[in-house]
């Protein structure tokens, strides 16, 4: 992006010289337009744009502490709020204390940040066409998201612009969706403020945290194997409705791994992380159970996290005085019990199947030591 494409062109030639990444550049650029008004070329577009983005960057940490505690997207948007901040520092100290009649404080600051990378989360399009390069598609990103259709934006070198084609015919008057990506209700929370309804997501999942044993007698030698391979003593895998990743197994399979194992932890390590290219299905017969009882054990502690917050949130927010204060708190509560409750859904569906495997392998063994046991009355 070129100084010329800006509406104030010593901007864009500061920005270029500094080479400013994408994700900034845009952010920047976004800023310098709005303040720009109507002498931007954009000025239509930018007055269509909410002026308080629906992104979890405009909760409060008080808001993600007492409706996310028991979801994973919490720790997610924590990190995505330090980010923006720490991007914006970044470019304060580098550039914008340098240049303070280019980028003057009352236009460029934390505020206005927060607000122009709310509306890159939530509308900034990746075109495979062009790499994956991102871009904002002015109007083109208004329409809304649906998880039932396919189609994206995309660039057609042919016509050398973003073109979106529809996967089904509408009626004259029917909204238009668009896919936003297969994303899982949490992502979707996260970037734009929404939760699907229950059961219409075939991309949702669930990140289930794990965590080493600190009373592991081999706890030091499993954390330097986890170490090796880019892992930690916790991690989260995701989950979904029909089934989990074969790391998380490889995770399990190192939790309850006994001493004996140590020669293995190296490999079971590596099983474990996704920078692994083999994909590695590791059976180990004699632990198995153990690994099960381990992820379903975690399983049914993300379940009373959830089954907790869903219990008390129905009594939660009534002693706000103010009604636009009430309003909020309400609308907010309520996008965390839609994501709880699917998150939930899922990890109820794991714990079901999980159960059912336990089960079986028990009654088998139950059988086989029955067989044994009669046949050791016949050799008696």
């Amino acid at each position: 992006m070129s100084g010329r494409e800006w509406s104030s062109p010593e901007a864009g030639q500061v920005l270029k010289q500094y080479s400013v990444p994408d994700w900034p550049l845009l952010a920047t650029y976004l800023i310098s337009e709005a303040s720009a008004q109507k002498s931007s070329r954009w000025c239509n577009y930018i007055s269509a744009l909410p002026r308080q983005p629906y992104s979890l960057l405009y909760w409060t940490r008080a808001e993600l502490d007492r409706y996310l505690e028991a979801s994973q997207i919490r720790q997610r948007a924590i990190e995505r709020v330090t980010d923006v901040i720490g991007t914006y520092n970044d470019l304060r100290l580098r550039i914008f204390s340098k240049y303070p009649d280019i980028f003057p404080e009352e236009v460029f600051n934390m505020e206005t940040f927060r607000w122009s990378f709310g509306i890159l989360f939530s509308r900034l399009v990746r075109l495979p066409s062009m790499d994956g390069k991102v871009a904002l598609v002015p109007w083109a990103d208004m329409l809304n998201h649906s998880c039932e259709v396919e189609t994206f934006l995309d660039y057609d070198k042919s016509s050398q612009g973003v073109v979106f084609t529809t996967d089904r015919a509408y009626q004259p008057g029917e909204q238009v969706f668009i896919s936003y990506g297969k994303k899982s209700n949490g992502e979707l929370l996260l970037s734009y403020g929404f939760v699907p309804k229950e059961g219409t997501n075939p991309s949702d999942l669930v990140e289930l945290p794990l965590s080493l044993k600190k009373s592991d007698r081999c706890y030091k030698e499993k954390l330097e194997a986890l170490k090796k391979h880019g892992l930690s003593a916790s991690q989260c895998y995701p989950i979904q409705i029909t089934g989990w990743p074969l790391e998380l197994m490889a995770y399990a399979y190192l939790a309850v791994s006994p001493p004996s194992m140590s020669k293995q932890f190296d490999e079971i390590a590596a099983a474990a992380s996704n920078k692994s290219t083999i994909k590695k299905d590791l059976r180990y017969p004699d632990i198995e159970e153990k690994a099960l009882q381990f992820i379903l054990d975690s399983c049914e502690s993300s379940i009373s996290k959830y089954s907790k917050f869903l219990q008390a949130s129905g009594s939660m927010d009534l002693d706000v005085t103010s009604p636009k204060q009430l309003n909020r708190r309400v609308f907010l509560k309520q996008l965390a019990v839609d994501l709880c409750t699917s998150e939930q859904r899922i990890l109820f569906r794991a714990e079901y199947i999980l159960r059912r495997r336990l089960r079986d392998m028990r009654s088998g063994e139950l059988r086989a030591l029955r067989i044994f046991d009669g046949l050791r009355n016949i050799f008696k």
